[in-house]
């Protein structure tokens, strides 16, 4: 699942929204990727955003999360904090793949996993 912008403090509410009732897509284990997970999902073939279509079936008008994948060529946040600067969280470039950090504050999209998804 695909999100609009959100900082990285936003996302706790975010997944409790998904988790809450019956769950989103009938599903209750929704999270965040680590870092080096959502670098996997990253194909270096097709140009922007490089990633699999099982994760871009292309951002169209009506694309809603239930009806297709929609990836943007943007960053994405991870689960991951940063070891030396807590403050800060990784990401990652899905245009290319490049994980960095960045202050918790910045708006960046989410992509939700289930757990052993």
């Amino acid at each position: 699942m695909d999100t609009p912008s959100y900082t990285r403090t936003m996302v706790t509410t975010f997944l409790a929204a998904l988790n809450a009732g019956a769950g989103f897509a009938g599903y209750t284990d929704w999270r965040v990727p680590n870092v080096r997970e959502l670098q996997a999902i990253i194909n270096f073939g097709p140009p922007s955003p490089a990633t699999y279509g099982a994760f871009d079936a292309g951002c169209s008008v009506g694309c809603t999360v239930t009806t297709c994948s929609c990836t943007q060529p943007y960053y994405y946040w991870s689960s991951t904090s940063g070891e030396l600067i807590p403050s800060n969280g990784w990401f990652v470039n899905v245009s290319n793949g490049v994980a960095g950090g960045s202050l918790k504050t910045t708006l960046y999209f989410i992509r939700a996993v289930r757990v052993g998804a």
